[in-house]
């Protein structure tokens, strides 16, 4: 029989903020060890970046399942539902399955007293197992290298950006900030990164010689630009797509899809099946909330929502208005926590 119902199993992963953020991977490696490792239990490909990256796993993770893959999908922080942060291709967790999570483990999340991105990061990789996914993109909470997440053995890795955030946490310079994010470099593991500050690139090239693993970036000449400002084309040695018109709207989610396209690239030579048409559609048909959203009424104005929380997230919200409405003006609703 059911201890919990869903109200009271979510007040007991959200009560785990209580004990505040933990970076350190022993308490979460132990517990995935009670459970059998399930983030070993399937491929993983691991994201990381200021920027980007939710954007990046959501479009990476509609490639896979356009292709046929049954795909999870840890994100976070959620907008709405807590069930949001872990999906199996686009659905979330269902009610039940994250009750019996909580009636399982319980006794032993407590005894152990694991924070809340550390329950929430196991309780997806066990929920990805016992849904028997193919692959699983999985975003980074914080940094990188101590975040709950670097516990998994990927088969790709990628930086998409790096810029000042979280500072009092990650530090106060664009160098140990990406010194924390290329934690997630493993060896014999592939590491893509977006466009990158120069101190920064010099880093994750240093950490890939470090692991002996392949650097690769995405270039500026990868992108062809198109006569509308939101599509594009990408090239390489090995790929050319044309006329891909991303479902995320903005200026930096050319750059985004652009990360995926090299991203897919990638993974093809590591084993995976991924066609030119899979990767087309799913860039196309991608979906993530409140990332330049546009939502249309009848007797209301145009609302547009975001989640724009740094300097550069704000900067491309403002590029991307005036690409998508140019000489219109707009009123602003903002909020922010104290610390930003």
């Amino acid at each position: 029989m059911p201890q919990h119902t869903y109200h009271s199993a979510e007040k007991f992963i959200l009560s785990r903020e209580f004990f505040g953020m933990k970076l350190g991977l022993e308490n979460i490696r132990s517990f995935l060890k009670s459970l059998d490792n399930p983030q070993e239990k399937y491929k993983t490909i691991h994201i990381a970046g200021t920027n980007g990256k939710g954007s990046t796993a959501a479009m990476l993770a509609s490639v896979l399942q356009s292709q046929g893959y049954k795909t999870g999908l840890f994100t976070s922080p959620h907008l709405i539902s807590f069930r949001e942060r872990m999906k199996v291709d686009g659905v979330k967790i269902p009610k039940r399955s994250l009750v019996a999570f909580v009636d399982r483990h319980r006794k032993e999340l407590s005894k152990r007293k694991l924070s809340f991105f550390e329950l929430c990061a196991a309780m997806a990789f066990e929920h990805f197992a016992r849904s028997k996914v193919d692959i699983a993109v999985i975003e980074t909470g914080l940094g990188g290298r101590l975040d709950a997440t670097n516990v998994l053995s990927p088969i790709l890795t990628l930086t998409t950006s790096i810029s000042l955030d979280h500072v009092e946490i990650l530090g106060n310079t664009i160098t140990k900030i990406a010194k924390e994010k290329a934690g997630i470099i493993k060896p014999s593991c592939p590491h893509l990164i977006g466009f990158l500050p120069e101190q920064a690139e010099k880093i994750m090239r240093a950490k890939c010689r470090q692991q002996k693993t392949k650097f690769a970036k995405l270039y500026k000449s990868n992108i062809i630009p198109h006569k509308d400002a939101l599509t594009f084309g990408y090239q390489s040695k090995t790929l050319q797509i044309k006329n891909i018109s991303p479902a995320l709207i903005g200026t930096h989610q050319l750059q985004n899809a652009a990360l995926t396209v090299k991203a897919s690239e990638i993974l093809k030579t590591q084993g995976l099946k991924i066609s030119n048409k899979s990767i087309k559609l799913g860039i196309e048909k991608a979906s993530w909330a409140a990332r330049f959203q546009i939502k249309e009424y009848k007797s209301k104005p145009t609302h547009i929502f975001d989640v724009s929380h740094n300097v550069k997230g704000v900067e491309s919200f403002v590029d991307s208005f005036k690409l998508k409405f140019p000489n219109k003006k707009a009123y602003i609703l903002t909020g922010f926590v104290k610390r930003k």
